[in-house]
């Protein structure tokens, strides 16, 4: 007999898991995003855009080792557990962010969202792993890795019709003639629209 796929009683476990590995290809492909969308919102230079790429890569730096220690001693569950709550927990803070107007809250909250990612790609793969005969891991891995190309098309989609698709069309120019209460009331109404998605997220994940 062909060994099982997936070990018996544990098919709701794999799902859940897989589901995670979709979750972190929606949040990688909507944060790509963002770089072009804080620019127009908040007038931003380059090098200042490339915060948000340094936020999220550095929470990957920054935590992914203290990931695999943290896993190796309390086990794959509790990584996970960690990683999905760091990222919902950062998801969240987009939600404080959006009402500050500032750069550097949405920064905080993708630098946590991404210590959440970070455990969780460094988790999932050995728990995939591990629901099942070792015959057929390396299929069973396949299966859950192909739910994170599937995240991040969602994630271009999601973010290019709930977020590039409110930006106002204002220009930095015209942006600059604007008075600072006009400034301000589109600034916020984009960055509620950069939130809300992000918010959406955290929901279904809770």
């Amino acid at each position: 007999m062909p060994a099982a796929l997936i070990s018996r009683g544990q098919a709701l476990t794999f799902a859940l898991v897989a589901g995670l590995f979709f979750a972190w290809g929606l949040a990688a492909n909507m944060t790509d995003t963002l770089l072009s969308a804080f620019k127009r919102i908040l007038s931003l230079t380059d090098f200042q855009t490339a915060f948000v790429q340094y936020a999220f890569f550095g929470g990957y730096f920054c935590f992914a080792i203290p990931a695999s220690l943290m896993a190796r001693r309390y086990g794959y569950k509790a990584g996970l557990l960690i990683g999905l709550g760091l990222y919902i927990a950062g998801a969240l803070l987009f939600y404080p962010a959006s009402l500050s107007l500032d750069y550097f809250p949405f920064l905080v909250a993708l630098y946590v969202l991404a210590a959440g990612l970070s455990f969780l790609e460094t988790c999932a793969n050995p728990f995939i792993y591990s629901l099942g005969p070792r015959a057929t891991a390396t299929r069973r891995l396949n299966l859950a890795q192909s739910f994170n190309p599937v995240g991040a098309i969602s994630g271009a989609l999601l973010a290019k019709f709930f977020i590039l698709d409110h930006l106002h069309q204002a220009s930095a120019a015209e942006r600059a003639a604007l008075s600072t209460d006009a400034l301000q009331s589109v600034q916020r109404v984009e960055l509620t629209a950069v939130m809300g998605p992000y918010v959406a997220v955290a929901a279904m994940l809770s």
